[in-house]
């Protein structure tokens, strides 16, 4: 019984120290330690078929390396994206409708003809009138009228209803507004006498457009202006 007892306990320690030694081998813990290693299987090809795939291995090698600089090569040479240019915003000059119509090189002459006419008129009508007291309404100066644009027969015609003879002739007074136009018209003379010619030419003068007078080259607005009309054929 003792020698049995001797051998139980001498198989005990035997195993636990072949357990030790396993665990300290990393065969029984799964493989967790870092620095353990590990089993690989190599299939190790042999004869003239291991030569072959190593010969084709090696070509592939050195087919990659070479096609290498060449895919770097074309992507050096792709040409940069085009850098947008700005397009230049047009210029131009803003004028007025009076600027504009002052531009008209064709109405120069024709409006410079008509301003001198208008001044000389101005300026003679001042001087003759200087030492009057008035002769227009109220006493006020009147100057002679210089047409901006004479009148139509056919704007005149409606408010002569008895019609002009020859040699008939009638006066108006009128003051001036803005834009050629006149207002608070009244009749002054006429002959014959009372063919009524002052009378229908007062009714038709909101269409007159007449210079305003100048001054020192400044336009008199609100002056009062002397408009004649000479009735010289039958109508």
């Amino acid at each position: 019984m003792r020698s049995r007892l001797v051998a139980l306990v001498l198989s005990a320690l035997l195993l636990l120290l072949v357990v030790a030694v396993l665990l300290t081998l990393g065969l029984a813990g799964g493989g967790k330690g870092r620095d353990l290693g590990h089993l690989v299987a190599v299939d190790m090809p042999s004869g003239e078929k291991g030569e072959t795939q190593a010969k084709a291995a090696k070509a592939q090698t050195v087919q990659k390396s070479a096609a290498t600089p060449t895919e770097a090569k074309v992507q050096s040479e792709t040409p940069p994206d085009p850098v947008p240019v700005p397009v230049p915003t047009a210029s131009y000059i803003k004028l007025s409708r009076e600027e504009f119509a002052a531009s008209d090189i064709a109405a120069i002459g024709r409006r410079r003809a008509a301003e001198a006419g208008a001044q000389a008129a101005a300026a003679g009508s001042a001087g003759a009138n200087t030492s009057s007291t008035g002769g227009g309404p109220g006493g006020a100066r009147l100057y002679n009228a210089q047409w901006y644009r004479e009148p139509r027969d056919a704007e005149l015609r409606p408010f002569l209803e008895r019609g002009a003879p020859p040699g008939a002739w009638a006066i108006i007074a009128c003051q001036t507004v803005e834009h050629y136009h006149v207002e608070n018209c009244q009749e002054m003379e006429e002959y014959p006498q009372g063919s009524g010619l002052a009378r229908g030419l007062r009714r038709a003068s909101w269409q007159f457009l007449v210079w305003p007078p100048r001054i020192d080259g400044k336009p008199q607005v609100g002056t009062w202006v002397r408009i004649r009309f000479d009735f010289t054929k039958e109508g």
